[in-house]
C-alpha cells in the first residue's frame, strides 16, 4: 500500500500559526467538528484586540451550533463560507492558517471579515455532501427550504459585502481536456445569467482569479483549473453574483497521491491571502485582457479516476480497469476504500495511479466482494486511513 506523506505543517508555516492546536484539523481530511471549534475559538482567544469574535450564527437541522467570525476594523467587507457541502473540509482547514495570518497582518485594518467556516456541521458529522435533510444546501439558494441556507443568505443581507468567497472541494475525477495532467485546485468566477454575460460583478472576481492562478503557479508544478460557468441560480455563488456582488468559488482539488490533500491546504491559503492582496491594491480592471486571461486558465473536465488498472487478463482479450476511492467514515475515522467503477470505460483518460499489467510479471490476487470493493495484495490496492 502507498501510503501517504503527510507533510510536516510545523517545519513549513511555524511562522504562521501554533501548530498545537492546529495539528488534530490540518493533518487529516476529517475532524470532529467540536475539536474544530474549540481549536478555533483558542486561536481567536489569543488575538489580543478588538474586533475580532466568534458568535453562534444559528443551529443546523440537527440543533448543532453554526458559528461566525466577523475579523477586521477595515472598510472593505468579504462574506467567506466553507463546507456547505459536509464532506468537503480542505478550505475549511486552510482557514486556520488564513485567519492567523489576517488577525497579524496589516490588512485587519483595510478590511471585515464575515467568516462561516462550517455551514453544514450535520453533513461533516455524517461526512455527506448534503445536510441532515439529505438536501445540497448549493441548490437551496432559491427555495431557501433548509435552516442553514437562510442563515447564509441572512448573513449576506445583514453584512452587505464587497465580496463573497465560496470554499468547496472537488473531487479527483477532474483533469486537463486532453488528460495529461489532474487538477490541483480550480477557481470559478460563476455566471451571473443564463447568457452569461461579463456584469461587472464577474469582471472583478475574473481579474482576482487571474492574480490567484498567477501566484500559485510561481512556486508550482500543478494545474490550476477553471471551473464551468452554467448558470444555475439555485446555486448560491451565481445566485450572489447576479446581485452584483462579485463572487469567486474556490475548489481544492487533488493532481498527485495526497489524499488529505495536505499540500493542497497550502495553496488555498495562498490563494486566500492573494485575493485579499488583489482587492487592496485597487488597480484598475481592463474588460478586454481580464476576461482573456481568464478563459485561458485551463479548463476541467471528468476524464480521471483513481487507479487504472490497464491490460488485464480477460479471455483471449485484454480489458482497463477503473478504480475509485469512496470515502466511508467509522468512529470518527475516514477511511479510503476502493471500488471499481469502470470497465473500459471511454471517458477515463488518465489516474492517479496507474498500474500496466502487460509490465508486471505477478499473480493477480483481485477480490471483488458487494458493491464491487476491489482489494488486490500483489498490486497494493488496500483500504486506507
Amino acid at each position: 500500500m502507498r501510503y501517504i506523506c503527510i507533510t510536516d505543517f510545523k517545519t513549513l508555516h511555524s511562522n504562521l500559526f501554533n501548530p498545537t492546536i492546529m495539528a488534530p484539523i490540518l493533518d487529516k481530511r476529517y475532524f470532529v467538528y467540536e475539536d474544530f471549534i474549540s481549536s478555533l475559538d483558542t486561536v481567536i482567544a489569543t488575538f489580543k484586540g478588538d474586533h475580532c469574535v466568534m458568535n453562534e450564527l444559528g443551529k443546523s437541522v440537527l440543533g448543532d451550533s453554526i458559528y461566525n467570525l466577523q475579523l477586521g476594523s477595515g472598510s472593505i467587507k468579504i462574506l467567506i463560507w466553507s463546507q456547505m457541502h459536509g464532506n468537503e473540509s480542505t478550505t475549511t482547514r486552510s482557514l486556520f492558517p488564513f485567519i492567523e495570518w489576517f488577525l497579524n497582518s496589516d490588512y485587519f485594518h483595510k478590511y471585515k471579515l464575515y467568516i462561516i467556516p462550517v455551514l453544514n456541521p450535520d453533513g461533516l458529522k455524517k461526512w455527506t455532501r448534503e445536510n441532515a435533510n439529505s438536501v445540497d444546501l448549493n441548490r437551496d439558494a432559491q427555495d431557501l427550504s433548509q435552516p442553514e441556507s437562510v442563515l447564509l443568505k441572512t448573513a449576506f443581507g445583514t453584512f452587505k459585502p464587497d465580496y463573497c468567497f465560496n470554499l468547496h472541494d472537488q473531487r479527483t475525477i477532474y483533469g486537463t481536456p486532453d488528460g495529461q495532467h489532474g487538477i490541483h485546485c480550480s477557481f470559478l468566477s460563476p455566471a451571473a445569467n443564463k447568457t452569461r454575460d461579463i456584469t461587472p460583478a464577474r469582471l472583478s472576481a475574473m481579474n482576482i482569479i487571474n492574480h490567484i492562478a498567477n501566484h500559485i503557479k510561481v512556486d508550482s508544478n500543478h494545474v490550476i483549473g477553471r471551473y464551468g460557468d452554467g448558470f444555475n441560480a439555485n446555486c448560491v455563488g451565481d445566485t450572489f453574483q447576479s446581485l452584483g456582488v462579485p463572487t469567486i468559488l474556490f475548489e481544492a482539488g487533488q493532481d498527485d497521491d495526497d489524499y488529505y490533500r495536505t499540500e493542497t491546504v497550502h495553496s488555498i491559503l495562498k490563494s486566500l491571502q492573494r485575493a485579499i492582496e488583489v482587492i487592496a491594491s485597487n488597480d484598475e480592471v481592463d474588460s478586454q485582457k481580464v476576461p482573456s486571461e481568464y478563459h485561458s486558465i485551463t479548463p476541467i473536465e471528468t476524464n480521471f479516476c483513481d487507479i487504472l488498472i490497464k491490460n488485464v487478463s480477460s479471455g483471449n482479450s485484454t480489458v482497463d480497469l477503473s478504480i475509485m476511492y469512496r470515502e466511508v467514515l467509522q468512529d470518527d475515522i475516514l477511511y479510503f476504500v476502493p471500488f471499481l467503477t469502470g470497465v473500459n470505460d471511454d471517458k477515463v483518460k488518465n489516474a492517479h495511479r496507474i498500474i500496466d499489467m502487460r509490465l508486471n510479471d505477478i499473480a493477480v490476487d483481485f477480490e471483488i466482494s458487494t458493491g464491487q470493493k476491489i482489494i488486490s495484495n500483489s498490486l497494493d490496492i488496500q483500504i486506507f486511513y
